[in-house]
């Protein structure tokens, strides 16, 4: 019964900070869904921090190739973004937040974990070599209004980014995040395109701790993409998918092991110092 009662008693208190009345709400940094403020204090709750740490976040994944309405098994990601966050006070994007963030990830086969070096084809009976995943250290602003902005524009690239509105089940709030990218390279027939969607996962009392900066939360991903070029498919029909699950706002400890395996094979500096990885990037201003 006495637990029954905190239980409750938690519930009234998070729902209070939930119905604080919006401007004052995101003014003393209490939890707040609705207004502009509140909505981007939240999301970057979720998605980085109020401060300038280093925020550590991995995601968990197998991918599949989609040709007509038959999935087959191709390999397992394991993918780890670094990032640091800092607030605007001034420009275009004035009140919302810079994100200097870099991301290392390998395929690795589905039944040894290990990384992968070359890959069987079954589409064409090849074997290819295995690039590398991720993208190197980039620059993005999020506006007040959660929009997302290259810092720098890519000549070809298309993007539209969506962050959807928050939902509360329970005790539980979600936010889905979705982006959708078309790259066109000059010579090629189509462009590349990469779409996925992160969906966040937290709790109200989480949200709603008394100064919190950053809040880890699990994720549930998916994308849809086209072929890998290092793949070799040419202009066979079809595309790629993945399914997986991650974790933002997390520790180094709890990345995937076959990930840190791979980096202390490949890149150990990740692991001693990962900090160092945007430092270049960072300290420009």
């Amino acid at each position: 019964m006495q637990m029954d009662r905190r239980k409750a008693m938690s519930a009234a208190a998070a729902m209070a900070a939930v119905s604080m009345i919006p401007g004052e709400a995101a003014a003393a940094g209490k939890l707040d869904l609705t207004s502009p403020a509140g909505r981007l204090r939240a999301y970057m709750l979720l998605r980085g921090g109020l401060d300038e740490q280093l925020v550590v976040s991995w995601m968990s994944a197998r991918y599949y190739g989609v040709v007509e309405d038959a999935m087959t098994p191709m390999f397992n990601v394991r993918s780890v973004v670094f990032s640091r966050y800092r607030k605007v006070l001034a420009g275009p994007y004035a009140g919302g937040y810079e994100a200097v963030n870099g991301e290392v990830a390998w395929f690795f086969d589905p039944e040894t974990n290990r990384a992968l070096d070359t890959w069987r084809n079954p589409w064409t009976g090849r074997d290819v070599k295995v690039e590398g995943s991720g993208f190197a250290p980039s620059k993005l602003y999020f506006a007040p209004d959660l929009s997302m902005h290259l810092a720098h524009e890519m000549p070809g690239l298309e993007m539209a980014h969506d962050v959807l509105p928050f939902e509360i089940r329970g005790q539980d709030v979600y936010l889905t995040e979705r982006s959708r990218t078309a790259m066109h390279i000059p010579g090629a027939a189509r462009p590349y395109r990469y779409s996925e969607s992160n969906t966040y996962r937290t709790t109200l009392a989480a949200l709603s701790a008394p100064g919190a900066r950053h809040v880890p939360c699990d994720v549930s991903f998916a994308n849809v993409c086209s072929w890998r070029p290092w793949l070799g498919m040419g202009d066979h029909p079809g595309h790629m998918m993945a399914t997986g699950m991650g974790r933002q706002n997390a520790t180094l400890a709890s990345v995937p092991p076959e990930w840190r395996e791979a980096a202390a094979q490949r890149r150990p500096e990740l692991l001693s110092k990962p900090g160092a990885l945007l430092d270049d990037l960072w300290n420009k201003r």
